[in-house]
């Protein structure tokens, strides 16, 4: 299979959506052994945003409808909305935190 093969089937992005599943399973365990349990729901509206980003990319290389595109579009957006408002939630929370990077 080449390359083109690889990416136009959709399993290249197959292949990112189970990395960033380990990747949440890895991240959210250590965020939480190091007791950082309120970053974990930041992190992973982060990372779902980006995986239904990455799905809609899927669902646009193997022919899905339009519709199709958009329901993952806006569900990417939803969870980059989410993930902002954990953000904003939490620089009322503590304000030092603003000049923080």
């Amino acid at each position: 299979m080449s390359i083109d093969e690889f990416i136009k089937s959709g399993l290249a992005t197959d292949l990112v959506v189970v990395v960033m599943t380990i990747e949440a399973v890895f991240v959210t365990f250590y965020l939480r052994r190091a007791g950082l349990n309120s970053s974990v729901p930041g992190f992973l509206a982060a990372l779902l945003a980006g995986a239904f980003l990455v799905l809609a990319l899927n669902a646009a290389l193997t022919g899905s409808t339009m519709g199709e595109i958009a329901v993952y579009l806006g569900l990417s957006l939803l969870a980059h909305l989410g993930e902002l408002a954990l953000k904003i939630r939490g620089l009322k929370a503590n304000p030092n935190q603003r000049h923080q990077t």
